[in-house]
């Protein structure tokens, strides 16, 4: 299971409480410290504010960060940066010949890709 901080306001994307917390507790760093920059320019009262904003205009609370100018960065090293292709898992990902699946969608499509199975 994702446990990304994007995939966790995508979950809960109509409870303002729980995005508001999502927002202080689970979200990077630097969104963090821009929302407190937003906050002292005065641009936003509070968390709550851009929460409820988010919940009332029924879009995703990181589309309404973008429109204050405030971008998602997607991870471009280590494990986050690569995904399975079928369920989307960080795990055992499988990068040679560019396959990009993981072990356990492998061992399911192991002979449809081709590759002789052993063991069973």
């Amino acid at each position: 299971m994702p446990n990304d901080w994007s995939y966790l306001v995508e979950l809960q994307k109509n409870k303002p409480g729980t995005l508001a917390k999502i927002l202080k507790h689970n979200a990077p760093k630097y969104i963090r410290e821009e929302v407190r920059r937003l906050i002292k320019e005065g641009k936003i009262k509070n968390i709550q504010e851009l929460v409820q904003k988010a919940v009332n205009e029924k879009k995703s609370l990181i589309k309404v960060l973008e429109e204050y100018g405030i971008e998602n960065k997607e991870r471009r090293f280590g494990k986050g940066s690569i995904r399975c292709i079928i369920c989307k898992s960080h795990d055992r990902v499988i990068r040679r010949y560019k396959i990009n699946i993981c072990g356990r969608c492998f061992r399911e499509m192991a002979k449809e890709l081709g590759f002789k199975v052993l063991g069973e």
